[in-house]
């Protein structure tokens, strides 16, 4: 019990912190985004103009959303990141930033929304393929040093009991022995 104990907290931990990083990730991208600007494209459509990441950090996918739901990206981001009532809610201002899980397109990402001034929040995501794909890799590991830790466990506790036994086995021979031949010598 106490190694799929320890396995389970371990597990829990190892997400956390993996999660973590990728939103200390998410955060960072959006305090670095120092300037926002609204363009307009030649059909009239709104774009976002968000520059780039530092260096080729990890940039994400970033959109803007509007108090009545609409979103603005990039001319090259093309996907819309599904808006929810509580996204909405941060555009309004009623609500303060907050990180979520959605999947878009069968990808599993994480969502960072930051209310912005002026009836905007930002969105900015990023996949959660790797994080996945190790905790999937963590926690079949676990699974095995859990079984292994369980079988060792089984088989320590039989050798013990065998060896508690002995005595017992011999007395109860000597006692049949002596119950079938009356002899006490």
């Amino acid at each position: 019990i106490a190694i799929a104990a320890a396995s389970a907290v371990t597990y829990v931990v190892v997400r956390g912190e993996l999660r973590s990083q990728v939103d200390d990730g998410l955060r960072q991208r959006a305090g670095a985004i120092n300037r926002l600007r609204i363009g307009e494209s030649g059909s009239g459509e709104a774009f976002l103009d968000i520059p780039p990441p530092l260096l080729g950090g990890a940039a994400g996918y970033t959109q803007l959303v509007t108090a009545d739901g609409r979103t603005i990206r990039a001319p090259a981001e093309t996907v819309e990141l599904p808006v929810t009532d509580r996204d909405r809610a941060a555009a309004a201002g009623t609500t303060s930033a907050f990180f979520a899980d959605r999947t878009v397109q069968n990808i599993h990402i994480r969502v960072y929304t930051l209310p912005l001034q002026s009836g905007y929040a930002l969105q900015i995501s990023r996949p959660l393929d790797e994080v996945d794909s190790a905790l999937a890799r963590i926690r079949g590991w676990l699974l095995v040093i859990a079984a292994a830790g369980v079988g060792l466990a089984a088989l320590l506790g039989l050798l013990v009991a065998r060896a508690i036994i002995a005595p017992v086995r011999r007395l109860t021979g000597l006692a049949e022995e002596v119950s079938a031949t009356r002899d006490l010598t």
